[in-house]
């Protein structure tokens, strides 16, 4: 029905191949290793698949509507193809059948009678939870939970209170900093989780100005950023995620949009205070990653053999050009006049 955990775990390992400094054979020894029975494609050719599906399938879709048909029929012969290439072609992870699958859904929606009521924005969240768990695709699961948080957003938005509606998105933001100290046995949760506590942060920011519809920034805004910032970057340096420094970075610049009116200095003084910020920050990531051989390092990385090379073909390119520049100026040398001549530049004479 779809990859087992190993499986996952092998496809997650492949797809980091292409940064791991390995020999050809070495490379091709390696992939014949993590090979598994699915047909995948790369993350760019996946997306020219998904784009060009969704294509088709908006002209299929308009065709079942002109013919009298409804989007249910659509809706069910997407998801029967995009199970047929699971099932029978063995393709998860090409890019068509996410494509399929997440289109079949969305199509089976806009099918149904629509009142214009904020809970349609849940009916799409499913579609997408359920398309993120057939497909394990952390950025379905992803979309769904933003889709979560505007219908709370939507609900709560009458209230007109920036912390009633943000809170919502933080509270997502603070979960999935606690989520990433679990150890899931599949990637794609695990990745779920890292979007999650990167995009809320920005979702709870632009909920919170459309409610209030007030640009003006905010002491106790900018410090309750700050606390997220602060908490994210701990914690992505204690469990060593990338993720979490994203997202740390993500509350910081939120931080920074916030205490922008706050200060009556000029711009020139907020620049060098926010620059003098971002070096304390660096001072205190390098001071943490010192000494560290795994994960998250700032030790510089060992030349290979093949950066040795490179130097050393370069070394001989050079010396070898500066014979040969010796040899063309050496007055000995047949067929050329020694010396700089009088004008004219590059060793040539103006002498008649």
């Amino acid at each position: 029905m779809r990859p087992t955990i190993a499986e996952e775990r092998t496809h997650a390992i492949a797809e980091q191949l292409d940064e791991w400094q390995l020999a050809e054979d070495e490379r091709r020894a390696l992939e014949a290793t993590l090979a598994t029975p699915w047909k995948r494609n790369g993350p760019f050719v996946a997306l020219a698949f998904f784009g060009l599906t969704l294509f088709a399938m908006s002209a299929l879709y308009t065709l079942c509507k002109s013919v009298g048909a409804t989007g249910f029929a659509a809706a069910v012969i997407d998801i029967g193809l995009a199970e047929f290439f699971i099932r029978r072609k063995r393709m998860y992870g090409s890019g068509l059948e996410s494509a399929l699958w997440i289109g079949g859904l969305l199509a089976f929606i806009f099918s149904l009678p629509s009142s214009g009521k904020p809970e349609a924005m849940l009916v799409i969240a499913a579609a997408f939870a359920i398309a993120a768990w057939r497909m394990q695709n952390a950025f379905f699961g992803m979309i769904g939970a933003v889709f979560v948080c505007a219908y709370c957003m939507v609900r709560l938005e009458r209230s007109h209170n920036y912390w009633v509606v943000a809170m919502v998105g933080l509270v997502f933001a603070v979960a999935a900093i606690v989520a990433k100290w679990q150890e899931f046995r599949r990637p794609w949760i695990d990745s779920f989780w890292s979007q999650v506590a990167i995009v809320m942060p920005l979702v709870a920011e632009i909920g919170g100005r459309l409610s209030t519809l007030d640009s003006k920034g905010h002491l106790q805004f900018a410090l309750a950023y700050a606390i997220l910032g602060g908490i994210a970057l701990a914690a992505g340096l204690y469990l060593r995620e990338h993720a979490l420094l994203i997202a740390a970075a993500v509350s910081f610049a939120i931080t920074a949009f916030e205490a922008h009116d706050l200060i009556d200095t000029p711009l020139e003084w907020k620049l060098i205070a926010g620059g003098a910020a971002l070096l304390a920050i660096a001072a205190v990531v390098a001071r943490a990653l010192r000494g560290r051989t795994h994960g998250l390092v700032a030790t510089p990385a060992r030349l290979t053999r093949y950066d040795e090379v490179i130097k050393l073909g370069g070394t001989m390119l050079a010396a070898s050009g500066s014979h040969e520049h010796a040899a063309s100026t050496d007055p000995n040398v047949s067929g050329t006049s020694g010396g700089a001549g009088s004008f004219g530049g590059a060793g040539a004479t103006g002498d008649y």
